[in-house]
């Protein structure tokens, strides 16, 4: 069998598995780019819905931004002035989501939900 093609469920990198790793219940797996663990199955598949306790901080974190904001955030985001208008609460918000989720912390998870909530691209081209 050929080396298995996973993908991080949490920060998405792509990387070979060699097949001798797995057992018959499969293997742990700790991404190499994020360090986060999750399982595979003797396939090679992600098993389950591994949620990202990172990215449920960032979700708390922005919950609480929006509802503070408001309508102000809702036409910010519209006229796509969200970082001329709220710049320094962003910065709060990013420093609630490292306090909360630790020092090490990774940014992806809070990237991630600027991108869905507010179609922010803090590195276009993929960057970190």
């Amino acid at each position: 069998m050929d080396a298995l093609s996973l993908q991080c469920p949490t920060c998405h990198t792509a990387y070979l598995l060699p097949p001798t790793l797995l057992g018959d219940a499969g293997a742990r797996v700790r991404c190499p780019s994020c360090e986060h663990e999750f399982m595979v199955d003797a396939r090679g598949e992600v098993v389950g819905g591994v949620a990202d306790p990172y990215r449920e901080v960032a979700r708390t974190v922005l919950d609480a931004f929006v509802t503070r904001l408001g309508p102000a955030l809702t036409i910010a985001v519209a006229e796509r002035r969200l970082f001329a208008d709220h710049g320094p609460e962003l910065m709060a918000c990013w420093d609630e989501y490292r306090r909360r989720g630790g020092a090490h912390a990774p940014s992806h998870a809070f990237r991630e939900e600027l991108r869905e909530r507010f179609g922010i691209e803090l590195f276009p081209g993929g960057g970190d």
